[in-house]
Parts: C-alpha cells; sequence; structure tokens
C-alpha cells in the first residue's frame, strides 16, 4: 500500500476513532439516594378549617401542574461551535452538547465535536470533526478510504456530494461494530483553502434514522469565517 493510499485510510479512521471517546459506552454508576429517616411522633388530628386549607392547596397545585403540562415546551436554543482559530463556524441541536475536549483526548486532529444529551443503548450519538491533510482528487480518496475501512466483510455506500459553503462534499456511510455496539457512521471530506476536514456522524442503529438530519443541518449550517 503507497504512503498516499495509508494516509487516506488513516485520516478517514481519525473520525471513526474518536467515536470511541465521545460515545460514552461505558456503564455510569447510579447515585445512591441516601435513606428516609423518621422518628416517631404523635401529629394532632386535623381539624375542619384545616382540611379545607389542605384541599384548596391541592386543588391550586393539581392547576399549576395542569396548566404546566398543557403549555408549549421551550425550544432549547441552537448551539452554535466553532474550532480553535476560528476557521469555520457550524450549528447543532440546542438538545445536543459540546464534546470536543473529550474527543481531542482520543484524537490530536479531532478540532470540533458535539453529540446529544440523551444516551440510548448505552450510546450518545455524536459528531466528530477532524483537520486532516490536504489530498488532490477528493472523490477517489473518499471511495478509496471507504473501500479500505469497510475490508472484506464490511458494508458501506458512497453518497452523493453535499454543497459546505462553496465547497463539495463527497462522502459514504459505514456499517460497523464499535464496543459490542453496531453503529451506523457518515463521513463527509471538506477541502478548504489547502486543509482537509473530516466530518463523522455516528449513531446506534435504533437512533441511526433521527440522526442523520442532524448531519445535514450541520453541513447547511457551516459558514467559512475566513
Amino acid at each position: 500500500m503507497t504512503t498516499t493510499r495509508a494516509s487516506l485510510r488513516n485520516a478517514a479512521a481519525a473520525g471513526l476513532l474518536a467515536v470511541l471517546a465521545v460515545a460514552g459506552c461505558a456503564q455510569e454508576e447510579p447515585v445512591a439516594e441516601p435513606p428516609a429517616t423518621s422518628t416517631a411522633s404523635e401529629e394532632p388530628s386535623p381539624s375542619p378549617s384545616d382540611d379545607a386549607e389542605q384541599t384548596s392547596a391541592a386543588d391550586e397545585e393539581s392547576q399549576t401542574e395542569e396548566a404546566a403540562a398543557t403549555s408549549e415546551p421551550e425550544e432549547p436554543e441552537a448551539l452554535e461551535l466553532s474550532p480553535e482559530g476560528d476557521a469555520f463556524t457550524v450549528t447543532l441541536p440546542g438538545t445536543w452538547e459540546d464534546a470536543t475536549s473529550t474527543a481531542q483526548e482520543q484524537t490530536e486532529t479531532a478540532v470540533l465535536a458535539g453529540r446529544d444529551s440523551e444516551r440510548v443503548d448505552d450510546f450518545y450519538s455524536n459528531i466528530v470533526i477532524t483537520e486532516e491533510e490536504y489530498v488532490g482528487n477528493l472523490t477517489s480518496a473518499v471511495e478509496r478510504a471507504a473501500e479500505d475501512l469497510a475490508g472484506e466483510d464490511g458494508e458501506y455506500e458512497l453518497l452523493d456530494p453535499a454543497e459546505v459553503d462553496g465547497n463539495r462534499a463527497p462522502g459514504y456511510t459505514l456499517v460497523r461494530e464499535v464496543q459490542d455496539a453496531t453503529v451506523h457512521q457518515t463521513q463527509r471530506w471538506i477541502s478548504h483553502d489547502g486543509t482537509l476536514y473530516v466530518v463523522t456522524l455516528s449513531a446506534v442503529d435504533s437512533q441511526a434514522e433521527d440522526a442523520a438530519p442532524v448531519l445535514e443541518e450541520l453541513l447547511a449550517s457551516w459558514t467559512w469565517n475566513d
């Protein structure tokens, strides 16, 4: 395998490997609640006036809870992120959180990462963006990288290029096993001013369909700051 082919595979693998850090597959131990304590004491019997006050208070509380239940929930503000150096800006749903520092602990090429705040099937859907060396023919590079990563038994599908603020972004989907879970991953490669950005969306099988639009929205929101 040539050095160029190996570097392409490594560029693709960087984003795929970063998922291990932000996926949060390890089980989190629940925090034990302190046991309830009580002391035996004799309570005076409530008077009729006490009963009326308690009933009134209960009615008010019930009405308040009903009003809260029927009111429209507020949509959380979108999460706007930029890497160090402010090369670009992207937007994620308000239900997602910044996971950049976690991804950077896994791979030094990670420049930005976000993940869903809700864990499903012991996995956080996430997006990792890595910065790689420039490659010439981006479409061919993506195809070769997908083939190398999938191997003989893996599954991958090449995608039509997406537009990212004036740049074409070819990509592919890949299904593989990550920490005993079937993970669907989509990569988009974006070349801009001599730098290659590899964007990787990862989600478990049960969340793949719901997570796909998040990547599309991120790419649509992508704005170069040069």
